[in-house]
């Protein structure tokens, strides 16, 4: 069975305001006590637990993170960190580059220092981290640089290039990146650095490293998987040990908290949960590149269902709106998926600011053809 974790007591599941209200109010000790933070106020952002994680990851196909041990900012390039005028200059060499661009630093006392290898002059200088998340070409490396500066003399749109001028070493084993980033919002930083913590004092060096904002603080603790992109939310201490210990070893993600893959669509994200949930009940696993979502119209989707001789289900007829996917597996197997949209009670998508709309991908059908 795929390697998961269940918390000591199950995340908050409400069917009216009031209920989840005192659900939040009740989990928060708990949730404190399995990420070893002091305190989560009640009104915290991420502990909403109603929304569906399948289809929440954030979306690149290829990774940049900076070693910067200052102070971040808001915004990693609003100038605060970096500078303005390097901040504005590498955020659009990262953005014509189609990169995600983070920060990153060691955790505790070790990411009051840089970790680059030391320059000709023997000063330390800013590790990098770069990585390439195209299914069945994931590939992770890292270099070194003496300044941020020197990130717009590369060739960062050219990944052939940039790896043979800065000599990027392949590494052989995937990061884990845990959000910390607490000028962004309090949860990531309350129960985000107490995950990457636990992780650091367990995992080989460099495997662990906090980030900064990578979209989702509702769901906090956060973290990415490099470089496959995989994404989780709602980590606990041994849910994110079981993720990083599972793709390092076996190359299959673990299903508790996962999110979705950063190079796929939100549907196509969620579709490829709710197929691995499936294999999971049979006693199956799929390694990170045994399976492949394609979101696709409802038409097509209901087509291929009709050709399988498959009578769509009722639901689909009944829901005007729908998305849905098509996930095949290496050995040729395919399967249809069918979601909905529903709405949820309006909530923060940061602490401290005012509730606005939100919904929940719902799974409607699934059907193996």
């Amino acid at each position: 069975m795929t390697e998961s974790c269940t918390p000591a007591t199950p995340e908050p599941r409400a069917t009216n305001p009031a209920e989840l209200n005192n659900l939040r109010a009740a989990h928060a000790d708990e949730l404190s006590s399995r990420t070893r933070a002091t305190s989560i106020p009640t009104d915290s952002c991420s502990l909403y637990g109603d929304e569906a994680l399948g289809g929440t990851a954030g979306r690149t196909t290829a990774w940049l993170a900076l070693e910067h041990v200052g102070q971040w900012g808001r915004d990693v390039l609003d100038g605060s960190a970096l500078g303005e005028e390097l901040s504005e200059a590498l955020g659009e060499a990262v953005s014509q580059a189609g990169l995600k661009f983070l920060l990153i630093r060691q955790t505790g006392r070790a990411g009051r220092v840089l970790h680059g290898a030391p320059d000709a002059s023997g000063n330390p200088t800013h590790r990098v981290l770069y990585a390439l998340c195209t299914p069945g070409e994931e590939k992770l490396y890292s270099f070194s640089v003496s300044t941020p500066e020197q990130l717009l003399d590369l060739p960062l749109g050219n990944p052939q290039e940039l790896i043979q001028v800065t000599g990027a070493e392949l590494i052989d084993s995937p990061a884990i990146l845990v959000c910390a980033h607490s000028k962004r919002d309090r949860c990531c930083a309350l129960r985000g650095r107490p995950i990457a913590a636990h992780l650091a004092d367990i995992l080989p060096g460099n495997a662990v490293w906090e980030c900064s904002h990578t979209g989702g603080h509702r769901f906090a603790p956060v973290g990415i998987m490099l470089p496959t992109g995989y994404t989780y939310g709602r980590l606990s201490e041994p849910s994110a040990l079981a993720a990083y210990l599972s793709l390092a070893s076996r190359a299959i993600p673990s299903l508790h908290g996962l999110r979705g893959r950063s190079t796929d669509t939100p549907v196509e994200q969620a579709a490829e949960v709710a197929v691995r949930l499936e294999l999971e009940k049979k006693g199956e696993e799929v390694t990170s590149g045994g399976l492949v979502s394609r979101e696709t119209s409802v038409a097509e989707a209901l087509s291929t269902l009709l050709e399988a001789g498959i009578e769509p289900p009722a639901e689909t007829i009944e829901h005007p709106t729908l998305e849905a996917a098509l996930t095949s597996h290496t050995d040729g197997r395919t399967w249809v998926t069918f979601f909905e949209q529903v709405a949820l009670e309006p909530r923060p998508n940061s602490c401290g600011k005012g509730p606005v709309e939100a919904f929940s991908r719902k799974l409607l059908a699934l059907h193996q053809i």
